[in-house]
């Protein structure tokens, strides 16, 4: 909130893309992100993710084929030290 950064992310075949945002629309770039998904109800299957910018402010990582429901916990920093976490849950088919 004190930065103003916004985070959306979604569930696709085989990817996660985390779209990183100043609060007036403008991309994070250049961050290190990382995270974890984990099942809703069970911490069994947790997965750790990294993270690769593919254009400006987009992120993506590869945890290859899952369905159902997934929790993302995501991490990025910048160089300078800031720090931003962001909790999404997504759903696969």
């Amino acid at each position: 909130e004190r930065l103003g950064w916004r985070a959306t992310a979604a569930a696709e075949a085989g990817r996660v893309p985390i779209e990183l945002r100043y609060r007036a629309g403008q991309p994070l770039s250049g961050l290190q992100v990382t995270g974890e998904l984990q099942h809703p109800a069970t911490e069994a299957g947790r997965l750790t993710l990294a993270f690769h910018e593919t254009r400006a402010g987009r992120y993506v990582a590869h945890p290859g084929d899952l369905s159902g429901a997934w929790d993302l916990t995501a991490h990025a920093a910048s160089a300078g030290g800031a720090r931003f976490d962001a909790e999404r849950r997504l759903t696969w088919p």
